[in-house]
């Protein structure tokens, strides 16, 4: 299946929060720091029809509180406006 993001959005696949120190030690769901990272799946276009400078493989750094989760095909996903995307992580 292919998604394409209308607007200026980007399709995130979340990174994989860590669920044990480098010790070894459990850490509890509640406890987990959420991270902003992930891989760009899909991107949407601006409103003039430019492309956004992003690309299908792209790690990014994401803020913001505007993030919609979707689950895929049993996956997680979020859509994040463009604007929200601070860095691209080279």
């Amino acid at each position: 299946m292919k998604i394409v993001p209308i607007g200026e959005r980007v399709l995130i696949k979340p990174a994989l929060i860590e669920e044990k120190t480098k010790s070894g030690i459990y850490i509890p769901e509640t406890a987990q720091e959420k991270k902003k990272e992930g891989t760009v799946i899909s991107v949407g276009a601006r409103d003039d029809g430019t492309t956004l400078p992003l690309k299908t493989g792209d790690r990014v750094i994401y803020g913001g509180y505007s993030a919609d989760k979707v689950e895929i095909e049993d996956e997680n996903y979020v859509f994040v406006p463009f604007k929200d995307v601070l860095a691209k992580i080279e």
